[in-house]
């Protein structure tokens, strides 16, 4: 039921590290998941950003309702001019590609169609959102996430 919403993720040099840092960790939390026709419903995550020694950011994570789940892998890479472009290391599913920027402690990517992914850093919390175009329509999710320790 959340695939729709995960297809729209679907989802470092040096310079890199100070440009993901306040993302990086390992996240948790919950929020909402609604999907059209349907009364929202709780919506689970558990997310991971961390630089690798292949000169790109590892982006994975799982997220659930109480129907079922999915999980996503990314490899994350700079491009020229601040683009962020994303690698599918995961589900054959969800988009081959993604790409996006960083603007402040706000990352967003996207498929280049309907889907967007969002990560904004507030304080000691990170507040993910995503949005899909599935085939019953517009899939819209949103979740608070404290780091692990």
């Amino acid at each position: 039921m959340i695939r729709a919403a995960l297809i729209a993720l679907s989802l470092a040099s040096p310079a890199m590290a100070q440009t993901f840092a306040p993302f990086e960790g390992e996240w948790q939390g919950e929020g909402t998941l609604a999907l059209p026709g349907e009364p929202a419903q709780r919506f689970r995550c558990r997310i991971r950003l961390e630089g690798t020694r292949l000169s790109g950011h590892v982006f994975q994570g799982r997220c659930a309702t109480q129907q079922g789940g999915r999980s996503f892998a990314y490899l994350l890479r700079e491009a020229d001019g601040g683009l962020i472009r994303g690698e599918n290391r995961g589900d054959d599913d969800l988009p081959e590609e993604i790409e996006g920027r960083i603007q402040g402690e706000i990352l967003r990517l996207g498929d280049g169609a309907e889907g967007l992914f969002e990560i904004r850093r507030a304080g000691e919390t990170l507040h993910f959102r995503l949005s899909g175009e599935g085939r019953q329509g517009p899939t819209r999710g949103e979740a608070v996430l404290q780091l692990r320790d």
